[in-house]
């Protein structure tokens, strides 16, 4: 075995010696880098800055590492040491996989290994770039020791004479402190802009500088009291809570007009409730369901409390005969603080819920604004638990239809014995037979409602199979085949639909109209008096449609007696010739108009030549009520017009007060009423008219669109139109 602990050894040196070497490069460069950074930004960016350079120091050093293997060992040992004859790699290799000449050769250089030992394979160092690297670090930390600290408005100045700050004073540094509400969680900040975008309630504080110092200094707010600036030093300080947006400037004895700031508060937004689970508010309680899991999600701009309120309603009853009962439970809320989950896990027995009644639940959440958080309502999310749902073991037997009787259509009946043909095939003779039969008794009692209105009695049980024929005071007909609808020819509806069907004029029955239900008239007409004999007279038809609704009978009867008898396809035939007679009678009651054009006055002879106009002019258009836009903002816009012409007068001190009043109606009423000082105070600034003039067009609220009359012609027109009538 070699002792390659002698070879390894010049490896790990010579990689030391690169990462010290980069190192003392760059060690120096980070150090004046978050020195700099100090000074401009406090601790948390020097901080961050030597964090920063640490990184890209092991990142440089682990790659100018990298090449310090065993390959460049090999390499280097054969260059720095003849004694083993280019043969360094054979000291490395397993002496399992050598044999004949290559075993001998690597013996022989083992018992000259110690000829490698004094080698020092290390770099040199890179003395130039420390150096310089060294000389940069210093200076940089000179320069961020030296140079003002920039959060201090004051810079550090000389002894000046008396000749040296004789003048007005002037504003030479400012700097703003922000301090948002606790419950917002922001950071304080700093900034030197005199303009700021803040939260409602922020407390703003000002660090001023002058030079040289006025007497006394205020914060002035235009409209309102001003906030004096406190001398300390050579320093001027202020604070204020930002309520509402605002408007000022920096005021001093002899200190030039300053431009109105601007302060713009960011009101805290009230927290948003949606509901989670269940997706869609009204759910339907599933059979063997026990429980129920309403989930909800508050949002907030600057978090939403912790806690908050459930409150669980349940409704028993039906009709007016409706109680409730309410209560309130506390949840905990789950995730991040401006987004928390809210879930609650109720029991539907314990918390009263019945078959037809309500399990209503809302979230109530509060936000964290302090001193008055605001509280908001969530929608609610219904359970509902229909009548029918469930019934419990052995009254299955006792649950009684409690819809009024339904009656089939004649083109449905037609429908349903299509399919039970095309189903026959999969059906058994029995099921078939009874499907038959039903529809022969959905047949009969159609004809028996049709019937009546004829002048027929209507049958005993034993016709219909012991169903209860209907009365005077049946439901109507939801059907589009009767006369007494005059409505058009509609497609037939789908076998699914049967149990909706559509009335004849497009509209369903259940789309909130007044829709008239076929023998609703007759009902209401029959109201009044019974016939009982065979005349025409009997009915309210005229006898023509008493005929075809005869003939539409008789075809009811026969399409009834075969599907009793358990034959749809011979019954198809009397069913169509029943649905075509129902439709002859829906015609005979229609109502149809002349086709002719508009009924002209007749022409007056006696004024025929005689040029008399009186009565033919066309009648003139009423003039539209159309608001003129405020006088004051358009006479402004024209009077800070850069085109020659006459223009109005410029009347700032009005401009101003309707902004003032009228604040309500505008986007930005700040940047307005700053635009309109700004140009107080610099009359003679272009830049600062047209930013004006910008502002009140965006301001003028545009008329309507109205008829705009047509102007007067002057007497060469007049006579020209006079000559074309």
């Amino acid at each position: 075995m070699i002792e390659r602990p002698i070879l390894d050894r010049h490896r790990r040196d010579a990689k030391m010696r690169v990462l010290l070497d980069g190192a003392a490069v760059a060690l120096p460069l980070t150090l004046g880098a978050a020195a700099i950074g100090w000074r401009l930004g406090g601790g948390a960016l020097a901080v961050a800055l030597l964090l920063i350079g640490a990184a890209v120091l092991a990142v440089i050093a682990w790659r100018r590492g990298r090449r310090f293997d065993q390959p460049w060992l090999v390499s280097r040992l054969d260059s720095e040491v003849p004694g083993f004859e280019d043969s360094s790699a054979l000291l490395f290799a397993p002496a399992d996989t050598l044999g004949g000449f290559a075993d001998l050769q690597r013996r022989r250089i083992e018992a000259r290994i110690d000829a490698a030992q004094p080698l020092d394979l290390r770099t040199p160092w890179s003395r130039r770039a420390i150096v310089a690297a060294w000389i940069a670090g210093v200076v940089l930390v000179l320069a961020a020791w030296l140079w003002p600290d920039p959060r201090d408005p004051v810079a550090p100045q000389p002894t000046a004479t008396p000749a040296a700050i004789a003048g007005p004073p002037r504003l030479i540094a400012a700097r703003l402190r922000i301090a948002p509400p606790a419950y917002t969680g922001l950071p304080v900040r700093e900034q030197t802009s005199l303009d700021a975008r803040v939260p409602e309630g922020s407390r703003i504080s000002w660090s001023l500088a002058f030079a040289p110092d006025p007497a006394a200094a205020t914060i002035a707010f235009p409209g309102s009291a001003g906030v004096p600036l406190t001398r300390s030093g050579n320093r001027w300080t202020a604070a204020h809570a930002a309520a509402r947006p605002a408007l000022y400037r920096i005021e001093a004895p002899g200190l030039p007009r300053q431009r109105l700031h601007r302060i713009e508060t960011i009101a805290d937004t009230p927290p948003t409730v949606r509901a989670i689970t269940p997706p869609e508010q009204l759910a339907t309680v599933t059979p063997g369901q026990r429980r129920w899991t309403p989930v909800f999600e508050a949002s907030d701009d600057y978090g939403v409390a912790a806690g908050a309120v459930l409150r669980i309603t349940v409704t028993a009853g039906e009709g007016e005969n409706i109680t409730f009962t309410q209560r309130t439970t506390t949840l905990a809320g789950s995730g991040p603080a401006r987004r928390r989950r809210f879930a609650a896990t109720l029991d539907l027995a314990r918390e009263g819920l019945a078959p037809g009644g309500d399990l209503i639940a809302q979230l109530i959440v509060t936000d964290n604004r302090s001193p008055a958080p605001q509280r908001v309502e969530g929608p609610s999310v219904i359970l509902r638990w229909p009548a029918d749902l469930a019934l419990a073991d052995g009254l299955d037997g006792m649950a009684q239809p409690v819809m009024p009787a339904y009656f089939r259509s004649q083109r449905q009946i037609i429908i349903d014995a299509e399919a039970l043909i095309r189903d026959r095939a999969q059906l058994g003779a029995d099921a078939f037979a009874t499907r038959s039969n039903a529809l022969g008794e959905d047949q009969a009692i159609l004809r028996l409602r049709y019937g009546q209105f004829v002048g027929e009695e209507a049958e005993g049980g034993g016709s219909t199979g012991g169903i209860a024929l209907p009365t005077n005071d049946a439901p109507a007909l939801p059907t589009n085949d009767s006369p007494a609808l005059p409505t058009n020819d509609a497609p037939a509806p789908a076998a699914q639909d049967r149990q909706d069907p559509t009335l004849g004029d497009g509209h369903s029955a259940d789309d909130g109209h007044d829709h008239t239900a076929p023998g609703a008239a007759f009902d209401a007409a029959r109201s009044f008096g019974h016939v009982h004999d065979d005349s025409d007279a009997s009915t309210l038809f005229a006898p023509g449609t008493r005929t075809t609704l005869a003939q539409a009978l008789d075809a009811m009867w026969s399409s009834e007696r075969e599907l009793r008898q358990g034959d749809p396809r011979a019954a198809l035939p009397h069913a169509n010739r029943a649905l075509a007679f129902l439709k002859e009678a829906q015609q005979a009651t229609r109502i149809f108009l002349p086709r002719v054009g508009a009924a002209l006055p007749p022409i007056d002879l006696t004024r025929r030549l005689s040029g008399d106009r009186e009565g033919i002019v066309a009648r003139r258009l009423p003039q539209a009520d159309r608001p003129d836009p405020e006088t004051i903002l358009a006479d402004s816009w024209r009077a800070l017009a850069d085109t020659p012409g006459k223009r109005p007068p410029l009347q700032l001190g009005a401009l101003d007060r309707w902004v003032r009043a009228n604040g309500g109606k505008l986007a930005d009423p700040l940047a307005l009423r700053a635009a309109i000082d700004t140009l107080r105070g610099e009359p003679g600034c272009g830049e600062c008219r047209a930013q004006l003039r910008a502002l009140l067009w965006r301001a003028i609220e545009p008329p309507v669109a109205a008829i705009k009359r047509r102007a007067t012609p002057r007497a060469i027109g007049r006579r020209y139109l006079e000559a074309l009538r």
